[in-house]
C-alpha cells in the first residue's frame, strides 16, 4: 500500500480529504497526510478525519512515506506544485482544470514522462457511473451514429474570482464529448459568453463542438435561480438517445428512438423509454481509487495528462472564440502529443 498526501482542503480538497480516509479505513491506503497553509483550518480538518497535517507543502515533498499527492489547490498554483512534486519522485492527481496554459499543461506532461511518473488530472465524470456505462452503450453499437450531445449546467451561485466557467465547468464537456466520442479534440468550436456583472469573467458561456458526424452543445452558468443545480446531458443517436441526469448515480434513460440514416425521426418508437439501473458509486471515490492502482501497478491513468492537455487546448480555444467572436478550427495534430 501507498502513503498519500493532500495538498489544499478547500471546498474540494474537504473531499478528496473525505475519500482518502475511507480509503484508509478500508485498507487501500496505509497513511494519509493533509497539507494547508490555513493552520486554523487544516488542523480542524485533520482533527475531524483523525489523519496528519502539516502547513508546509515541502515536508510532504520530502516525506519518503508518500509516494502519491492530489493537488486541490488554486489553479494557477497547479503548474508549479505538480512539477516540483513529480520532479522529487511522486505521483500526482491534480485537479482540474490541469493548467490555466497549453503550455504549462504539456510541459508537466513531458515532466511526467522524463520522471517516470503517473500523471493524473481530476476529471471526475469520466468516473460518474453513468458515463462508464452509457459509453459502453455506445461502443457497442447500441446508439447507432451519434448525432448530437447537449448538456446544462446551471446553478445560481457567486461566480469565481479566478476563471469563468469556461474552464470551471465546461471544461467537464469539453473533456466528456471527447470521451464519448473517442475523439482527441474536435475538428472546431465557437463560444458565446457573457459578463452580467461587469467583471472580466463569464458568468454564462455557450460552447458549440463541431466533431464531424456529431455536434455538441453545451451550456454554462452561474447566473440560473430558474432550475436550482441543474446537471443533465442528452445524446442522441441514429439508433436510440439518452439523458444522464448526473445528479443521480442511481440511473439514466434510454429512449427507444433515433434519427434514422436519412435524418427522419423514428417516431413510431418515441413512447418507449427504459431505466438503466446502476450501481451506486461516487465519482470521487471511484476516481481516487483508479489513482491509486494506477501508482501501484503503473498504469496509465483514464484521464491522463495529455487528456488534461487536450481539455486546458480547448478552454483555451473557447475563451479566444468568444473574444473574438467567430468559430475557431482544431488543426488535424493539435491533439497529438509530441516532445
Amino acid at each position: 500500500m501507498i502513503g498519500v498526501g493532500v495538498l489544499g482542503t478547500g471546498k474540494w480538497g474537504k473531499n478528496h480529504v473525505r475519500v482518502y480516509k475511507e480509503l484508509k479505513d478500508e485498507g487501500h491506503i496505509d497513511r494519509l497526510v493533509i497539507c494547508d497553509v490555513d493552520e486554523n483550518a487544516v488542523k480542524q480538518l485533520a482533527k475531524a478525519n483523525d489523519v496528519e497535517y502539516v502547513t508546509n507543502c515541502a515536508r510532504v515533498r520530502d516525506d519518503p512515506r508518500i509516494q502519491a499527492v492530489s493537488i486541490v489547490t488554486p489553479s494557477k498554483t497547479h503548474f508549479s506544485l505538480a512539477k516540483e512534486f513529480m520532479a522529487a519522485g511522486k505521483d500526482v492527481l491534480v485537479e482540474k482544470p490541469m493548467t490555466m496554459d497549453t503550455t504549462e499543461a504539456k510541459n508537466l506532461v513531458i515532466t511526467a514522462t522524463e520522471q517516470a511518473r503517473i500523471l493524473m488530472v481530476g476529471h471526475v465524470f469520466r468516473f460518474h457511473p453513468a458515463i462508464k456505462a452509457l459509453r459502453q452503450h455506445i461502443e457497442r453499437g447500441e446508439l447507432g451514429t451519434i448525432k448530437l450531445l447537449i448538456t446544462n449546467r446551471l446553478v445560481f451561485g457567486a461566480p469565481r474570482k479566478d476563471m469563468g466557467v469556461i474552464y470551471a465547468l465546461g471544461v467537464h464537456d469539453l473533456d466528456l464529448y471527447c470521451y464519448l466520442l473517442d475523439r482527441e479534440l474536435p475538428s472546431s468550436v465557437i463560444a458565446t459568453a457573457s459578463s452580467i456583472l461587469g467583471a472580466d469573467i463569464e458568468e454564462t458561456a455557450e460552447l458549440v463542438l463541431d466533431f464531424g458526424d456529431a455536434v455538441g452543445f453545451a451550456l454554462e452558468s452561474w447566473m440560473v435561480p430558474a432550475y436550482g443545480k441543474k446537471r443533465d446531458l442528452a445524446v442522441i443517436g441514429t439508433e436510440k438517445c439518452a439523458y444522464i441526469d448526473y445528479l443521480d448515480t442511481t440511473k439514466f434513460t434510454l429512449f427507444e428512438t433515433g434519427i434514422s440514416a436519412d435524418l427522419t425521426f423514428s417516431a413510431q418508437r418515441s413512447d418507449q423509454t427504459r431505466e438503466v439501473s446502476l450501481n451506486h458509486t461516487e465519482p470521487l471515490k471511484e476516481e481516487l481509487k483508479h489513482f491509486i492502482d494506477c501508482v501501484e501497478n503503473r498504469k496509465e491513468p483514464l484521464s491522463s495528462g495529455q487528456v488534461g492537455w487536450r481539455s486546458v487546448i480547448m478552454a483555451e480555444k473557447a475563451l479566444e472564440s468568444s473574444r473574438e467572436g467567430k468559430k475557431l478550427t482544431f488543426a488535424v495534430n493539435e491533439g497529438k502529443f509530441s516532445t
